[in-house]
């Protein structure tokens, strides 16, 4: 019977080679994975938000950008407002 220790080495195993098949699929797919996800990019922005910001869909935008980040509607309308001026 495995130990602690060793099945716990199994679980890091298994899941190091399941972010390597999820970094081989989004290549295929030629998805970045912090996009797919509905993470900041490497620039800290959303691109659904940015996408809903260029389509003039603000409430939209800070809709999105308040389930990303779970702050107020307060918050993410400035941050929304701010992100908009900058674009």
């Amino acid at each position: 019977m495995p130990t602690d220790s060793e099945r716990i080495d199994e679980l890091e195993r298994q899941v190091r080679r399941q972010g390597e098949l999820i970094d081989v699929l989004y290549k295929r797919l030629g998805v970045g994975q912090l996009d797919a996800a509905g993470m900041p990019s490497v620039d800290g922005l959303y691109p659904d938000v940015v996408d809903a910001l260029n389509s003039g869909q603000l409430i939209v935008a800070i809709k999105l950008y308040r389930e990303h980040t779970g702050v107020g509607l307060k918050e993410a309308k400035d941050a929304v407002e701010a992100l908009a001026r900058g674009l």
